[in-house]
């Protein structure tokens, strides 16, 4: 990062203490590893430690893809929204909720949130066997189910406006996947690219219930007791459920299938992600899943294997370092494909059909 996105601890350290000068004395930020989109910080103070993050024109990790900076205002408005007072304040529970905002300076595209603790994610949780891992998905899809069920009020919908993070994942996502699956050798690669750059186009349009956007396991952090912290909310957006459902039913399909140790969990997770879902959507669900959403999804879950086994999203992922000829790949790119080809045959959400 360069210019003005190249903030130091001690910028970040003054930020917070002109901010939040109720916190008492502000220590040592420490810059936290592992963001794609933003850079974020751990401040401690007297009272308690806080998130700050900085959201740069691009994305933090790959810096040549441009990304707006006004994703940040999403996810203000989504913190705002489920805080105290808030218009979704009735969904974010002591089981499941967002961190709580404290500050959000638009204007220098920094965001201070509370801190929810150094709590393993969703992923980390399942890879090491944590007991629980179908209540924990169950709880999760239940607090999903009911954001997609809760009716928004046109306050909402302008609040949570994103077109340009959904033009972005056109172009990042779904237009490069026919060069994922060239790469691959896949012999129908143009007419699956085809597919997954309709798919993009079709989320382009106004939807009916608020999307999570990022739902994905390091979006989730997990508490000793089980409690789920639900994180990372700046492609939020008004939209269909199938970006949600299928982007966490692909990671998780991800997890299970190149961890051994997180196989049994990660199935266990999704079948208690799928019911709690259901439950929780109730009378809403028909119309959630009606038009074709369960098939997009199916679709989406293919185009976000297909970039993170075969693609510049590699790097971290599942398959970090594996050559397109390695089996593991190979088996991704088949499961991937089919989801394109034929996504309404597919096995992945048929506990909702």
């Amino acid at each position: 990062m360069s210019g003005a996105w190249a903030w130091g601890a001690g910028a970040v350290r003054a930020h917070v203490a002109a901010a939040l000068p109720e916190s008492g004395a502000v220590g040592e930020p420490r810059r936290l590893a592992g963001g794609l989109l933003n850079v974020v910080w751990r401040v401690p103070t007297t009272r308690h430690s806080v998130i700050a993050k900085i959201t740069p024109p691009f994305v933090a990790a790959l810096p040549d893809i441009p990304l707006d900076p006004g994703r940040q205002r999403v996810e203000a408005a989504a913190l705002a929204a489920f805080g105290e007072g808030g218009a979704l304040a009735s969904l974010a529970t002591g089981a499941v909720r967002p961190p709580r905002p404290l500050h959000h300076d638009a204007h220098r595209s920094v965001l201070l949130m509370e801190d929810v603790g150094s709590l393993p994610d969703l992923g980390a949780a399942l890879a090491a066997g944590r007991p629980g891992s179908s209540e924990a998905g169950e709880r999760l899809g239940r607090f999903i189910g009911r954001l997609h069920a809760t009716p928004l009020a046109d306050g909402l919908r302008a609040a949570f406006a994103n077109p340009d993070a959904q033009r972005t994942r056109l172009v990042v996502q779904y237009q490069s996947v026919v060069g994922a699956l060239r790469t691959a050798g896949v012999a129908d690669a143009d007419a699956l690219g085809d597919e997954a750059v309709a798919l993009g186009e079709r989320l382009l349009r106004p939807g009916r219930c608020l999307i999570q956007g990022d739902l994905w396991p390091p979006s989730v952090l997990v508490a000793e007791t089980g409690a789920l912290r639900v994180i990372d909310w700046e492609l939020a957006h008004v939209g269909v459920p199938a970006q949600d459902l299928g982007h966490l039913g692909a990671h998780l399909w991800m997890l299970g299938h190149r961890t051994a140790e997180a196989s049994r969990a990660a199935s266990e997770a999704w079948g208690g992600f799928l019911r709690g879902y259901a439950h929780a959507a109730g009378d809403a669900l028909p119309g959630l899943l009606s038009g074709g959403t369960l098939a997009d999804a199916t679709r989406h879950l293919g185009c976000e294997i297909l970039v993170r086994a075969v693609s510049p999203f590699q790097g971290g992922s599942a398959y970090d370092g594996l050559a397109p000829a390695a089996p593991a790949v190979r088996e991704a790119v088949a499961l991937a494909a089919d989801a394109l080809r034929a996504p309404e045959v597919q096995p992945h959400f048929d506990a909702l059909r």
